[in-house]
C-alpha cells in the first residue's frame, strides 16, 4: 500500500495579493508566515510572531537560503535586512496554540540545518547548530514539524531539503511470542505497518483494562485483520496515538513503549532516542 496519503494546504493572503504577506496552512500543528523582505515592517503587530519561531530567508534566482531561530521574529529579522543583503522572502515557523519553547525551535533549527546541508541549495549557515537536549516524548513531534516544514516549502518552490539520498524511515519493532510489529513514527502518529502480526489472544490481565481497549482491539481485528489460526495479520496501515498506545492494544497487556519497540539493530527506542540516532 503506498504510504502516501491527501493533504490540504490552505494559503491566506492578508492584504489579498499574492504579493503581500501570506499565511500557510498543512493540517498540522504549524502555520506558515511567507512574508517579503519588502514588507517585513507589516509583520510588526502580527501577534502571531512574537513567539519562539523556526526561520527560513530564501533568495531563488541565487539559490540560497539561511536558517535560524528566534524569539521574536520581527525583531531578529530587522537584524538580518542589516546584515544580510541578499534575502528576498523570509517562511517563519510557528506553533498554532503557542506551545513551542525556546529550546523546542532551537533543536528545529538544528534539524533544519543538517537537513538542507545535504541538499542542493547554498546554505549560509556555516556550521550545523548544537543540539540542545530535549525530553524524548518530544523528539517524534518536532521531526513532523521539520517534514510539514518541508511540505511547505516545497509548496512555495523551494526544495531546500531535498537530498540525493533521502533518509531511510525508522522503522520500529516488536516481537513477542507469535507476534511480530513493525511501525514508523509519523508526525505525532505510531504507524502500524501492514503485514504485522499479532498473536490471537490477549495477556491474562487484559479483561482488567478497560472496556473502550478491548473494544479496540477487536474493532482492529475485524477491520484489518485475517485470522490464521492463532494469529491475526493485518492487511493495512494502522495509526495509534502513540507507540505507548500501540503496544498495549497489540499485545494485550501493560507495555513500557522504551523497551518494548526496538529498531532493526536491537536498540530500545529509549537507547536510540537518547542517542539521538
Amino acid at each position: 500500500m503506498n504510504s502516501s496519503k491527501p493533504r490540504l494546504l490552505q494559503t491566506y493572503l492578508i492584504d489579498g495579493t499574492l504579493e503581500g504577506i501570506r499565511i500557510v496552512d498543512c493540517e498540522s500543528s504549524i502555520e506558515a508566515y511567507v512574508i517579503p523582505r519588502l514588507k517585513i515592517s507589516e509583520a510588526k503587530n502580527i501577534t502571531d510572531l512574537e513567539q519562539p519561531a523556526l526561520y527560513i530567508l530564501l533568495n531563488s534566482e541565487d539559490n540560497k537560503a539561511y536558517i535560524g531561530e528566534s524569539e521574536s521574529f520581527y525583531a531578529r529579522a530587522g537584524q538580518h535586512l542589516k546584515s544580510k543583503d541578499w534575502w528576498t522572502l523570509a517562511v517563519a515557523i510557528v506553533s498554532k496554540t503557542n506551545d513551542l519553547e525556546k529550546g523546542d525551535v532551537k533543536y528545529l533549527e538544528s534539524l533544519a540545518v543538517e537537513r538542507a546541508r545535504g541538499g542542493s541549495i547554498i546554505l549560509e549557515n556555516n556550521t550545523i547548530p548544537p543540539r540542545n537536549n530535549i525530553h524524548r516524548f518530544k523528539l517524534h513531534k518536532l521531526q513532523g514539524i521539520i517534514d510539514d516544514t518541508q511540505l511547505v516549502l516545497t509548496s512555495l518552490g523551494y526544495d531546500i531539503f531535498s537530498s540525493p539520498e533521502q533518509k531511510v524511515e525508522q522503522i520500529w519493532f516488536c516481537n513477542s511470542k507469535k507476534s511480530d510489529l513493525k511501525a514508523i513514527f509519523k508526525g505525532d502518529k505510531f504507524i502500524l505497518l501492514a503485514g504485522s502480526v499479532m498473536v490471537r489472544e490477549p495477556g491474562k490481565g487484559w479483561v482488567r483494562y478497560p472496556d473502550q481497549e478491548q473494544s479496540e482491539r477487536l474493532a482492529l481485528v475485524k477491520a484489518y485483520g485475517s485470522e490464521d489460526e492463532d494469529v491475526i495479520t493485518f492487511t493495512d496501515n494502522i495509526s495509534f496515538k502513540s507507540p505507548n498506545h500501540a503496544g498495549r492494544i497489540l499485545l494485550g497487556r501493560s507495555a513500557n513503549a522504551w523497551t518494548t519497540w526496538k529498531s532493526a539493530d536491537g536498540l530500545t527506542m529509549d537507547e536510540v532516542m537518547r542517542s539521538g540516532q
